[in-house]
């Protein structure tokens, strides 16, 4: 409580006023929540993913409000210039090579660049008000305690309680037998999770009333949740994320050495109470085939690099022309081929080139890692800061192991670091008396001197 009381992350500003809540805000926190079962959603019997036409409403809506547009003014920034030409790129490569037009070429396209490179400009523009904030934290905080409480019920039982049932099914997505959750995919869950825990943590701090207690709750089931991924990129990164927000807030800093216990302490009981746990957490951690299969797409890539390092193979084509370039390791078997390359930064520039993936880099670091080292930030955005900070490790760490294509993870980053770097993003203009929504007519003629 000190720390909250200290640094203003309590929430002073009471009840949301129903008035500010926009169409486009509402859409906006409406995607987030599809976020979660992007890509699966015609296993729920949905015609449609309902994530990119709630996210293309919303910046309609946006464009469509005259008092958005009045209120706040978007900054020429030279991150919008990188980002534009990082898309421009990546979608000339995909048209050349033909992986454009192909579902994966166009939504990897959708769900690793575009959609996270709005979020920058989304997050100042939609979420601008503490109170909007307040609202996606809550938003986060409900995610995760469903995502954290189905990885329960998924290893531990009861099954019944999983939701959607299609998370039980060995022959849907992939890493059968592990936390998976809606996105059916272990690591894809696991960072969700830590996002969300990370979220859950800071609203324990910042939510007043019954809110702290869910969200404490949220962040203790979370931690368990990631164990229960069973997968040691996400075990690394959550933990490095901890480590690096105590470290970054000096009344947490003399506090690490009980966290670190802690956690510990609550992994050994874990282990120790729930033997079929053990045997599995023993199990991955002892695991080679993937890091069998990571050492052989990953020198492939390598390879590409050394013979393309200007072009690459084209955007989304790694996989359709792996063959070519994968061979017979000294000291491991070749188990599997038909992977995207284990690493993102490798995997930019041995379909793209190398000149791309140092614009892919750099956008990063003016983007997301900016916003972490951003200095006197103020109010509920340092809490945000935080929150970032904590993801960013884990995302980070997962990228250097995975292709990282999963659409929450990398929509979060992008939109969080928008709404740290709001004061520099965007120019605010003060609200007019006419800029309210007054509620009867009356209040109309008062606020223009009537």
């Amino acid at each position: 409580m000190a720390l909250a009381g200290r640094t203003g992350l309590i929430s002073r500003g009471g009840p949301i006023d129903r008035r500010d809540l926009p169409a486009y805000l509402l859409c906006m926190l409406g995607a987030v929540v599809a976020l979660v079962i992007a890509g699966n959603s015609s296993l729920l019997g949905l015609p449609i993913g309902p994530d990119h036409p709630l996210e293309a409403a919303a910046v309609l809506l946006l464009l469509l409000d005259p008092r958005a547009l009045r209120e706040r003014r978007v900054r020429f920034q030279p991150l919008f210039v990188a980002c534009a030409a990082m898309v421009g790129v990546a979608a000339w490569s995909g048209w050349a090579v033909g992986t454009l037009t192909t579902s994966l070429g166009f939504y990897q396209l959708l769900d690793t660049l575009i959609v996270p490179y709005l979020g920058i400009v989304l997050g100042p523009l939609i979420f601008s008000t503490p109170a909007r904030r307040d609202l996606l934290l809550r938003l986060l905080v409900a995610i995760g305690l469903y995502l954290s409480l189905t990885a329960i019920f998924e290893m531990l039982g009861p099954h019944q309680l999983v939701f959607p049932r299609y998370i039980l099914d060995p022959n849907v997505g992939l890493q059968y037998g592990r936390a998976r959750g809606p996105f059916v995919e272990s690591e894809a869950d696991g960072l969700a999770m830590c996002f969300c825990g990370m979220a859950a943590a800071f609203a324990f701090v910042r939510l007043p009333g019954r809110w702290r207690q869910v969200s404490a709750l949220t962040a203790l089931l979370c931690a368990f949740g990631i164990l229960l991924s069973l997968t040691r990129s996400v075990w690394v990164g959550a933990g490095l994320g901890v480590v690096l927000v105590c470290l970054a807030e000096p009344r947490l800093r003399r506090r690490l050495p009980v966290v670190v216990a802690a956690a510990v302490a609550a992994v050994t009981i874990a282990l120790a109470e729930i033997p079929s746990l053990q045997t599995l957490v023993t199990q991955r951690a002892g695991n080679q085939r993937s890091l069998w299969d990571r050492e052989n797409v990953n020198a492939a890539a390598l390879r590409i690099l050394h013979d393309r390092p200007l072009s690459g193979v084209g955007w989304a084509n790694y996989i359709n022309v792996s063959r070519d370039w994968v061979r017979q390791a000294a000291g491991y078997p070749i188990t599997n081929i038909d992977i995207g390359v284990h690493n993102v930064f490798l995997s930019r520039a041995a379909e793209l080139g190398i000149p791309a993936a140092i614009l892919w880099t750099v956008c990063l670091l003016a983007g997301p890692v900016r916003a972490t080292l951003r200095r006197r930030i103020q109010g509920d955005l340092r809490g945000w800061q935080l929150v970032l900070l904590g993801s960013l490790a884990c995302w980070f760490i997962a990228s250097l192991a995975s292709p990282l294509s999963y659409p929450l993870p990398n929509f979060l980053i992008w939109l969080e670091a928008g709404m740290v770097l709001s004061p520099l993003l965007v120019a605010e203009r003060p609200r007019q008396p006419y800029d309210t929504y007054p509620s009867e007519p009356l209040e109309v003629l008062h606020a223009v001197g009537v």
